[in-house]
């Protein structure tokens, strides 16, 4: 789970995420239809021709960092707290990293990794964003190849009962 601690009065709209992401060379674009980014429940959107979903929650900071106690240091005056839920989806993990981008860009946020209690700079968010998609591209050069290829079908083997059947017939 991706954490973002920032401030609520400098949310970003839609818009001017998508721009700063695409100013930053990414085919990006936000499909679902809001204005501001506070308060929605997830995102849809499109990186580079490749379309995914992820969950986002907020919550109050102090409900983040009594599991997560090695933030605390760092929080100055962020006063929300938005977590994006994503799975094994890369075209989710590249979108994920690049609004942050966007966020510590016009919001100083602060970008937690919490599973491995790691604090994301936005050059190692930048860095990762070409792997991941790097993996897109290898799934669906995967995908593509498998299309392509017959499946075997194999004859069903015959059972016990069945070849008692082929004697008597």
């Amino acid at each position: 789970m991706t954490q973002v601690f920032l401030k609520k009065r400098i949310y970003q709209l839609k818009e001017e995420i998508e721009n700063n992401i695409n100013e930053l060379g990414y085919d990006f674009e936000i499909l679902d239809d809001f204005e501001t980014f506070y308060g929605i429940d997830g995102i849809e959107c499109r990186i580079n021709g490749q379309k995914t979903f992820f969950e986002i929650y907020f919550n109050i900071p102090a409900e983040i960092i009594k599991e997560s106690d090695f933030i605390t240091k760092d929080l100055t005056d962020q006063d929300t707290a938005v977590s994006f839920i994503w799975g094994a989806d890369f075209a989710a993990g590249a979108s994920i990293g690049l609004i942050s981008v966007a966020l510590i860009d016009k919001c100083k946020a602060l970008i937690y990794y919490l599973d491995d209690e790691i604090q994301y700079s936005r050059e190692m968010l930048l860095a990762d964003t070409p792997r991941f998609l790097k993996e897109i591209e290898k799934q669906n050069k995967y995908s593509e190849q498998n299309k392509n290829r017959e499946q075997k079908v194999f004859p069903k083997k015959k059972g016990i009962l069945d070849r008692i059947k082929d004697v008597f017939k």
